[in-house]
């Protein structure tokens, strides 16, 4: 009777490990899986182009990223498992391509990654594939009409939702393909992974000890403030960008000053407004180039009124160049710079045009460099006579002369 007892006992033995091996399998399939990275895309748009790319080159570099082709198996419900995906990742990519839009998958998906962004702080880095950041903000009748096509079932309710999110996303810092390396995809994709790693990085110092981890963020913190801009540069970006704006900042950096830039790898995955406004109000300088298309823009037009009021606050300067325009147009809100900003009136409340408005009259009324008037037009002689000022200043700035003068 043991005999049969140790039999019975000893005999299962081998299928019982396959078994239990198999179980294990099951339970362990079932269980949701923890992403890196969450890649929120238009399949027609960029599926087997730049989001393949970005993938494989992500995976590579050792990340368990989440693409909806190949992470949900046939069969399974999509909703959930992605809804967990964008949840439990790290860091959510929302590729915003021409027809992303038009997607409802996609506008679902970018309102849990904006709901996470906001409630837990998830980091979301998105790339602007050919599209313009500024259409995705203001192409708010051409979003509306893609989304009322007979075929597409909407509430307004949704719309205006998925159009907050929309335009949620597009104030966050991410990459403009059509900006970097004039298009080049394969730079693009370098320029993803290696914000990613350094993010994940940064994130893996979390799990660290408390004593380790409070170390670190202390020397962080003091780099931080040991590194905080001096000199913050507006400019109407079509105007000036590759020009005046771009030789003056790389000018201003050689020379050993601290100066803000849209552009800065570091500001991806933040809400660029938000980092606009810390860098006006902690810096010591602003210079405001005015160029002729300047009034047309909102973005323009709020810098500039935060930076009148930091200087009366604060007691910042403000050294304006009047880039290929007059004094007097500006001050006056006469010429072309009275034609744009009347546009805005019945754009915005009234508060905030008036505001505007003050702003420029203000700014209009001091010394400043006519571009111009210096050297019979030569911009490198505007430079160096911008730099001198700011270094003046910036060594000794409680010590003030009048700026060049510059005749209206």
């Amino acid at each position: 009777m043991k005999k049969i007892t140790a039999l019975a006992i000893v005999l299962p033995l081998a299928p019982l490990s396959v078994y239990t091996y198999r179980l294990l399998q099951e339970k362990r399939s079932a269980v949701p899986q923890n992403y890196d990275v969450f890649l929120s895309f238009k399949g027609p748009d960029t599926r087997t182009c730049f989001t393949d790319f970005l993938y494989n080159s992500l995976v590579a570099a050792g990340f368990h990223v989440f693409r909806d082709n190949d992470s949900i198996p046939v069969g399974e419900q999509i909703g959930p498992e992605k809804f967990w995906a964008i949840k439990s990742c790290r860091i959510a990519i929302p590729i915003i391509s021409k027809q992303y839009a038009q997607s409802k998958r996609c506008l679902r998906e970018l309102t849990e990654i904006m709901d996470c962004h906001k409630k837990h702080g998830k980091s979301v880095f998105p790339v602007f594939y050919k599209v313009d950041v500024g259409d995705v903000r203001r192409q708010r009748v051409n979003f509306e009409r893609a989304l009322r096509k007979p075929e597409i079932h909407i509430s307004p309710e949704e719309m205006e939702k998925w159009w907050n999110v929309l335009t949620s996303v597009a104030k966050i810092k991410g990459w403009i393909s059509q900006t970097i390396a004039n298009g080049h995809e394969a730079e693009l994709v370098k320029m993803v992974v290696a914000k990613v790693s350094s993010d994940l990085k940064t994130m893996w110092i979390e799990r660290l000890p408390m004593f380790v981890k409070s170390v670190h963020l202390h020397f962080s913190e003091k780099k931080r403030r040991e590194s905080q801009y001096q000199v913050f540069l507006a400019f109407r970006g079509p105007d000036t960008r590759h020009s005046l704006a771009a030789y003056l900042y790389i000018s201003l950096v050689a020379a050993g000053i601290r100066v803000f830039n849209d552009a800065d790898p570091s500001l991806i995955g933040k809400d660029v407004d938000h980092e606009i406004c810390n860098a006006i109000d902690h810096c010591k300088i602003s210079i405001p180039i005015l160029s002729k298309d300047y009034p047309s823009s909102r973005w323009c037009l709020d810098e500039l009124a935060q930076m009148v009021e930091c200087k009366r606050r604060k007691r910042q300067k403000i050294l304006p160049i009047f880039y290929k325009v007059r004094t007097s147009h500006v001050r006056d809100l006469s010429g072309v710079f009275g034609e744009k900003i009347l546009k805005h009136e019945k754009m915005v409340d009234e508060c905030t045009y008036e505001r505007w408005k003050l702003a420029l009259k203000e700014v209009g009324s001091f010394k400043g460099w006519v571009s111009e008037r210096i050297a019979n037009g030569h911009e490198g002689v505007l430079v160096k006579e911008v730099i001198k000022e700011v270094s003046r200043l910036l060594k000794n700035p409680k010590y003030v002369i009048p700026h060049p003068y510059m005749p209206n």
